[in-house]
């Protein structure tokens, strides 16, 4: 039985998209995300999200001399994905299922089914899956700056989640990884 996780960098104010000044993961947090994406068996993104994903399907070959960031590449190459979209008609990539529409029972059965953990990435798909009660994990990695804007909040607004603090990891970069095992909240 798998668990459902949704993982994502935020600054210290809650803004993952913070007016499009993302943070590059130095080596440390890079090699974290590695190990973290070769435990995943599916990542469920919505179409922003996969818009920004995508990138891992054939990155530049200048790119891939980096070794972790080749080894990042290859363990999303080797994850199936499914793209939630309303808007995306045809998706060319392989691995890669594209549902017109949030199934919350369809994405029960997988993440109960898996092997393994499945992801699910963006911060609106991602609040779906928590209202619906399907979240078992949320993780901040929270990056040592306050936007003071942004077009998203880290979880919906509104939302009231109870959560268990699992474990906490620091990077030298600043960077703070918190992760909680959802115990409350939603439909749940």
């Amino acid at each position: 039985m798998g668990r459902l996780i949704y993982a994502t960098t935020t600054t210290l104010d809650g803004f993952v998209d913070d007016a499009g000044e993302a943070t590059e993961p130095d080596r440390e947090l890079h090699e974290h995300f590695n190990r973290m994406q070769e435990r995943l068996v599916l990542d469920v993104y919505g179409r922003r999200m996969w818009e920004t994903m995508r990138y891992w399907q054939d990155p530049p070959a200048e790119d891939l001399e980096v070794p972790y960031v080749h080894e990042y590449a290859q363990a999303w190459q080797d994850t199936d994905r499914v793209v939630v979209s309303r808007t995306l008609t045809t998706l060319d990539a392989p691995r890669t299922t594209l549902w017109p529409e949030l199934d919350v029972d369809r994405l029960r059965a997988l993440a109960a089914e898996a092997d393994g953990d499945v992801s699910v990435g963006g911060p609106t798909l991602a609040g779906a899956a928590l209202r619906a009660g399907l979240v078992d994990e949320v993780s901040a990695y929270v990056g040592p700056r306050v936007a003071g804007a942004g077009s998203r909040r880290f979880v919906p607004e509104g939302l009231p989640l109870e959560l268990r603090l699992r474990e906490t990891e620091r990077f030298a970069s600043g960077v703070v990884a918190l992760v909680y095992d959802v115990v409350g909240g939603g439909t749940r």
